[in-house]
């Protein structure tokens, strides 16, 4: 995995092999729309990191000061986030930038 900024913005960078594992990991096919992908493997994440971290949606709201809804949306790859809401969850769960479920 490579990191890359471009205009200010963070983007990763992943061999192709690993991210057609991502996508066979959740049931997605070959083909298809490559951003909802990415919102859902996303989503994965966060509520990996969340269980890992033992906490419920609920409780994870309440230490990022946000709705209970969120949290479970951002987990289900339909809301739009960004790598501070991220960086907020993994702070939040008491885990590093680096941690991979």
């Amino acid at each position: 995995m490579t990191e890359l900024i471009v205009k200010g913005e963070e983007f990763v960078v992943i061999p192709k092999a690993e991210y057609l594992r991502m996508k066979r990991e959740i049931g997605e096919e070959a083909e298809g729309d490559d951003i909802e992908f990415m919102e859902k493997a996303i989503g994965q994440s966060l509520r990996k990191a969340r269980e890992f971290a033992g906490l419920t949606q609920a409780e994870l709201a309440k230490r990022l000061k946000r709705s209970q809804a969120l949290v479970s949306s951002a987990e289900n790859g339909n809301k739009d986030i960004g790598i501070r809401y991220v960086k907020s969850v993994l702070t939040a769960c008491g885990l590093p930038e680096d941690w991979k479920p």
